[in-house]
């Protein structure tokens, strides 16, 4: 690792004068303009990381802190956020683990402008969530001087922590299919990222290969009123549905609108199961209550931060992909007629 010493060498003055300026002290200090701009052009060249162990002091007790940047797109999935934070900091205070996390929201696709070189070398490591196959792409093109980890996201250069996507595509099938639906429908909006493209393709899989017509589909806004008014189109366009599959919950929950203004009242209506995705528990309570695949954000975020904890001691550490297993939980949209309380996909590491 580059030294102040060997900055100080290279630009022929003191190391006291790189450490002034390398810690924005320079116009305090009257040190010349030209100077401060000369040593931030080598410190660049010679690939200066700045010794975060000496300014994340804690003051109380002077504990030192590793500082973790979170980085979450700023789009319709920013609801979740909750339920991943929850999961971080519930991690961070049960293990005792000297953590300071921050968040960064960023643009899908854009992620480059958010991972400026001052923000990656701000922080101890880094955790990307939500990232789009350009976002993807760009990472793998990159290399940082921090532990990067992708949150829900395969990737051969990165360790990350993912859902069971197939899970949550084929169990839905596999309970329609036990119940004797015949008929299926997909309720979904454009896909964000290609776990959304496994999902819709293992439901569509498993139920034909458990005898079930083809799925026919419906794509929509990831909003409410989009589950109402495409749920409104399917119920007209195809009245033989039976059962369907909403690939968000917030589709689901506007849905209800429009089973209400068909007057089609559950049990007896068409089954249907959403993906549980939000902070707010409203799937629970809401009438008919929505049979849900729950996702395990709370798992996944808890993992991710244990992960990280990992690379920060053990840099070297092989690259691998952890899956967290998700679980049905039936309700009225949905009962389950064995009986059981939750059906679970298997772990996987």
């Amino acid at each position: 690792m580059v030294t102040i010493k060997e900055i100080a060498r290279e630009a022929d003055i003191s190391p006291t004068t790189v450490s002034l300026i390398l810690n924005h002290k320079a116009r305090e200090r009257k040190i010349s303009s030209e100077t401060e701009q000369r040593v931030l052009q080598i410190a660049a060249r010679m690939g200066y990381l700045p010794n975060l162990q000496a300014v994340s002091l804690k003051k109380a007790g002077g504990q030192f802190a590793y500082r973790i940047q979170i980085l979450w797109v700023a789009d319709s999935r920013a609801p979740t956020m909750l339920r991943f934070f929850r999961g971080v900091e519930e991690t961070v205070a049960r293990e005792n683990l000297p953590f300071e996390v921050l968040l960064q929201p960023y643009r899908a696709g854009a992620l480059q402008n958010a991972m400026k070189e001052s923000l990656v070398l701000s922080c101890h490591g880094i955790i990307v969530c939500n990232a789009s196959e350009r976002d993807l792409e760009y990472l793998d093109s990159r290399c940082f001087p921090r532990p990067v980890i992708l949150y829900n996201r395969y990737s051969r250069k990165y360790s990350g922590v993912v859902m069971d996507d197939r899970s949550i595509g084929s169990i839905p099938a596999e309970i329609f299919a036990s119940h004797g639906r015949t008929r299926p429908a997909v309720v979904t909006s454009l896909p964000t990222f290609n776990g959304m493209n496994i999902r819709r393709n293992l439901f569509a899989y498993t139920c034909r290969s458990l005898g079930m017509d083809e799925p026919v589909l419906y794509c929509c806004e990831p909003t409410a009123r989009g589950g109402y008014e495409m749920t409104l189109r399917l119920l007209e366009e195809h009245p033989e549905t039976d059962c369907i599959f909403y690939m968000r919950e917030g589709l689901a929950l506007g849905a209800l609108r429009a089973f209400t203004e068909k007057e089609i009242y559950f049990p007896g209506g068409p089954e249907f199961i959403a993906i549980e995705d939000a902070a707010l528990g409203l799937s629970e309570v809401c009438l008919p209550a929505l049979s849900v695949v729950h996702l395990p954000l709370e798992a996944v975020a808890s993992e991710c931060t244990r992960l990280m904890n990992r690379l920060l001691h053990s840099p070297g550490c092989e690259i691998a992909s952890t899956v967290i297993p998700v679980t049905f939980i039936p309700r009225e949209s949905c009962p389950d007629r064995a009986q059981n309380a939750s059906r679970s996909s298997p772990a996987t590491t």
